[in-house]
């Protein structure tokens, strides 16, 4: 029998630390940066509301009809409604999207973990700038190092999902989340005491309609996927878990309002000390790494304290995150092999963890280059997984997720999972997930596969 989350809190508390990782944290920041910050917002806000949500809505509900791990809870469902058994190939192309996102998302959580240490020990205390800056691409070339951390990572992760849901998954997130909490709280009253207010929001709230360009259509689009976890299987398994006659309406209406909030605040806080300092804000994924410990270095006081507290913030939503990527694929293992839970984390963990050396070597040894939107990408595999899972696999698996809510799955059964109290509002949905999400959806997959690449 399939675990279920002890209350509503937990799976609210789940959702939220899958969805506040580092989507939000790394990516959405560089991302702005990148597209000019207002610019960027003008096309992620409206696909975040009309794109994501819908989708979000979906995949929570097919989760929980499902009431199993993202293939056999497709096939269970397909099943009861008398589908195409080939529906569950969706959940493995989730379950393939997750995994491949957490091979490389644990090297960036790597390279956080080195920089918490680097913090710890003052690393970046009366350093000059300059030296500050390039050790960011030192570390990259450092091989060891990224190993060590990235096995340190693997193993905290490993450990949690070892345990059963209650024991591991839902108690680290009761643990992780107020102090993820604490931590945004003290850094945040760190960029109010250093940063440059004025320009942070100059830059976040201004835009400039004629530098909207197809990728940034594209990216701001997929970058609203990825920060609510949508397409990774995270939302049908924690759907899974939970209970019946919970709203799930109202439970993305919260979780999209706290992960929008944050999203922005942690811009906003970043973007703050760049200012402040005189650096730049398109640096790209680096941007954090290259440009914050520039500040830290360039403080009077307390630079290994607001350093360390800034780093543990970001390694503490990478946890929520990662422990949220992989428990789908446990999930599964678990049903398919009938094996315990530790059994089914070490596989899976040994795996993502030996997968992961692609990404790390992709800036050293088995560094490539490759033109992608008329840009030169220059991290060869890391580059290229991270635009083929966030850009590609994640709109086509939404896309499939729309076509089965909408069209499948008959009205009776989803107004009745939905459980909307207004009438309207399912109607909006349905709407939405019949015809104007699924045709987006289809036209920023054809933009990433048709618009030309050089």
């Amino acid at each position: 029998m399939l675990t279920r989350w002890t209350s509503y809190w937990s799976f609210l508390l789940a959702a939220i630390g899958s969805s506040i990782g580092l989507g939000n944290l790394w990516k959405f920041p560089y991302e702005m940066g990148l597209h000019g910050g207002g610019t960027f917002l003008l096309v992620y806000i409206p696909s975040l509301l009309i794109i994501a949500v819908p989708v979000m809505i979906a995949e929570l509900m097919i989760g929980r009809s499902g009431g199993s791990n993202p293939v056999h809870g497709l096939a269970l469902l397909a099943k009861r409604e008398r589908l195409s058994s080939l529906w569950q190939i969706t959940g493995w192309l989730a379950l393939l999207a997750g995994f491949l996102v957490f091979s490389y998302y644990s090297v960036v959580a790597s390279w956080i973990l080195f920089y918490i240490m680097e913090s710890v020990t003052g690393s970046f205390v009366d350093v000059p700038a300059e030296i500050v800056q390039h050790s960011f691409s030192a570390l990259l070339r450092n091989t060891d190092q990224l190993i060590i951390w990235h096995t340190v990572f693997v193993l905290m992760v490993v450990q949690i999902l070892s345990r059963s849901v209650r024991v591991g998954l839902e108690r680290a997130l009761t643990i992780l989340m107020p102090c993820f909490v604490a931590l945004l709280c003290c850094t945040f009253y760190f960029a109010l005491q250093v940063g440059d207010i004025e320009s942070a929001l100059e830059f976040m709230f201004s835009y400039d309609i004629s530098k909207i360009n197809t990728e940034l259509i594209v990216s701001a689009s997929t970058q609203a996927l990825f920060s609510l976890s949508i397409g990774l299987g995270i939302l049908l398994m924690y759907g899974a878990y939970l209970g019946e006659k919970r709203p799930i309406a109202t439970a993305t209406a919260v979780i999209v309002l706290f992960d929008t909030a944050l999203a922005l605040l942690m811009a906003f806080l970043i973007f703050s000390v760049v200012f402040a300092f005189g650096m730049e804000a398109d640096s790209g994924a680096g941007l954090i790494f290259e440009t914050l410990p520039v500040a830290f270095s360039n403080m009077a006081s307390n630079s290994v304290l607001w350093a360390t507290l800034f780093f543990s913030l970001l390694g503490v939503a990478a946890l929520t995150s990662a422990i949220a990527l992989l428990e789908p694929i446990i999930a599964w293992m678990i049903s398919q092999f009938m094996i315990s839970r530790r059994m089914a984390a070490w596989c899976i963990g040994s795996l993502a963890w030996a997968t992961g050396f692609i990404s790390i070597y992709s800036f050293s040894d088995l560094r490539y280059s490759f033109y992608y939107f008329g840009t030169e990408r220059f991290n060869g595999t890391f580059d290229f997984l991270n635009i083929f899972t966030t850009q590609m696999l994640m709109p086509l698996i939404a896309l499939l997720l729309t076509v089965l809510a909408g069209w499948r799955i008959n009205s009776k059964v989803s107004r009745a999972e939905l459980a909307i109290p207004l009438d309207f509002v399912y109607k909006i949905w349905q709407f939405s997930v019949r015809w104007v999400t699924p045709l987006l959806l289809f036209i920023i997959l054809a933009l990433v596969l048709f618009v030309p690449q050089t």
